[in-house]
């Protein structure tokens, strides 16, 4: 008899990052977690990743070359078809640095994460949102 076993469920995730050293080591550690990453180092190829891929996450760091993250941001909350994705901000800046007209849309991420953080553990933290979330 053949054992016939599900595929774990394999997610999509948009990572928006501008350290290309960083963008990289979460690409391959989420790619071991049965995640396909797709990765931008600027904010318009960003959107465009996440328009044409719909990802089950995104993944935004607010300092990025074109957009920047909070324009990004805003572009996602603005658009009916992607406002509904998670989002979680990856930044070196404490989010109680930014003025007040930003701390509104900061507020509306699923996670605020500064850098600089564990990559298993920003791995196990996506996991399990993605898991309870399917």
């Amino acid at each position: 008899m053949l054992n016939a076993t599900a595929p774990p469920h394999t997610y999509t995730v948009v990572c928006l990052e501008d350290d290309y050293d960083l963008a990289r080591l979460i690409e391959i550690t989420l790619r071991f977690a049965s995640t396909v990453v797709y990765v931008a180092h600027d904010g318009i190829h960003g959107l465009q990743l996440i328009r044409q891929h719909h990802p089950d996450l995104i993944l935004l760091d607010l300092g990025l070359p074109g957009l920047n993250g909070l324009e990004v941001y805003a572009a996602i909350q603005n658009d009916p078809d992607l406002r509904d994705i998670p989002v979680f901000i990856l930044t070196a800046i404490p989010s109680e640095n930014y003025h007040d007209t930003h701390q509104a849309l900061i507020d509306q991420a699923k996670a605020y994460i500064v850098k600089p953080f564990s990559v298993h553990a920003l791995r196990d933290m996506l996991q399990s949102f993605l898991q309870h979330s399917a």
